[in-house]
């Protein structure tokens, strides 16, 4: 049988969750440097041939765990159409709203802190991170912005450039108040903006695009 028929089978997802998980636990509690692929396989539970049939390296693996991690938050990349300026407020304001959530939780900062210490002295991380953090909002906001243009409900003729108007400051929460937040510990995990200052935010946004 095929290798790639093997590998999405529901046996193979499972093992491949069984290994992310002990790789997950690891990165965590130990970092990526202190962390071998031994440990993983031991924390798993599967043999070394196995563990190498799924993930070949260990960077593979750390890719693969911060994906699953952030990609839990969904923004379509088609989506349709809103019928109204108000739907597009609500539509960016859930967006905003839910990779905020998602990113500021206290083991997704973890990871992505993780991430961008590898990143640079790993190239082959660059694109992970670029995929797992901006790319994915700026990608989902940019399609519901074109969706809205074409029905004349705003004016964006530079569609990118006008996603990264949005995107630019809801990336800036992430960044200061939990990436590089020095909150003590005591305080508890940092806190994503609020609905109402998100609100605010996208309504400072909407009159950029305003017909």
């Amino acid at each position: 049988m095929n290798k790639s028929v093997i590998l999405e089978s529901p046996r193979a997802t499972a093992k491949r969750q069984q290994i992310m998980a002990a790789a997950r636990q690891l990165f965590l509690s130990q970092g990526y440097g202190r962390t071998s692929t031994e440990s993983i396989r031991q924390v798993a539970g599967v043999s070394k041939q196995t563990l190498y049939v799924y993930f070949p390296a260990k960077v593979e693996l750390l890719s693969a765990v911060v994906m699953a991690e952030l990609w839990a938050f969904d923004a379509p990349q088609a989506p349709a159409a809103p019928v109204s300026l108000s739907e597009l407020r609500a539509r960016l304001l859930g967006l905003t709203h839910t990779f905020t959530a998602q990113v500021m939780q206290p083991d997704a900062l973890a990871l992505l802190r993780l991430l961008i210490g590898e990143a640079v002295h790993l190239p082959e991380l660059r694109g992970t991170l670029r995929r797992a953090f901006p790319a994915r909002l700026l990608a989902g906001v940019e399609a519901l912005l074109s969706a809205a243009h074409q029905a004349r409900l705003i004016d964006a003729p530079n569609l990118n450039l006008s996603a990264r108007m949005l995107i630019g400051p809801v990336i800036s929460f992430v960044a200061l108040d939990g990436l590089l937040s020095d909150q003590p510990i005591s305080q508890g995990p940092p806190t994503p903006p609020s609905r109402e200052t998100l609100a605010e935010l996208v309504d400072l946004f909407l009159l950029t695009v305003k017909k």
